[in-house]
């Protein structure tokens, strides 16, 4: 049989060094025990609020698998966060969005969204780009020009400054292009891509 450490042999025998370490033991069982007890019930008192289930890309509509409802410490939930799945169902994304971010109605294609920017951001229209191809350099949040070609002449006329990106879809060819623009500028641009499509350039970013 194979010796026993001093230390533990000292354990076996009734004494003030077995009741020591006994002591201590329980102290620390017993302070394991509160910090379990203490982190279940800050889970519980903590306010809920949807999170992301799974990735989603931008231009999905969300169902009800798509979020899930957890509980969310205060520190780290946003002013805008979704507690209600009936809220978020349907709800079109404009960014893409990771597995356990907190659900914002910021996120969604909405007044909210329009709210997020600076100015007067306050309708969005969808625009039929002259080349779609760059529609994966575009990001959500980028401010652009947008050009209309002029028929039978070389230089091009400007139909707005400083639109704002809402949603960037390349799901389906040609691609999906919402911008964020004051209401005359959009009403503008809606009319202009009636008859021919659309340039942008991206100009300096605006701040938020």
């Amino acid at each position: 049989m194979a010796d026993i450490p001093p230390f533990l042999s000292s354990l076996r025998t009734p004494g003030w060094r077995r009741a020591v370490f006994l002591r201590r033991v329980l102290a620390v069982v017993l302070l394991l025990a509160a910090l379990g007890l203490a982190l279940r019930d800050a889970g519980a008192g903590a306010p809920r609020a949807l999170v992301f289930a799974r990735p989603v890309t931008a231009g999905e509509a969300l169902t009800r698998d798509d979020v899930a409802l957890v509980p969310v410490p205060d520190p780290l939930l946003p002013a805008s966060a979704v507690r209600d799945p009936a809220e978020a169902e349907g709800q079109i994304l404009a960014v893409e969005a990771a597995a356990g971010e907190v659900v914002t109605a910021s996120r969604f294609i909405g007044t909210d969204l329009s709210d997020a920017f600076v100015g007067e951001i306050t309708t969005i229209v969808p625009v039929r780009l002259a080349e779609p191809e760059i529609l994966p350099l575009l990001r959500h949040g980028d401010s652009v020009t947008i050009l209309a070609a002029v028929p039978e002449r070389t230089e091009t006329d400007v139909i707005s400054t400083g639109g704002r990106v809402i949603l960037v879809d390349t799901r389906e060819s040609p691609g999906t292009l919402l911008l964020g623009l004051p209401e005359e500028e959009a009403h503008a641009v809606a009319a202009a891509s009636l008859s021919t499509p659309l340039a942008v350039v991206l100009s300096s970013p605006l701040p938020k």
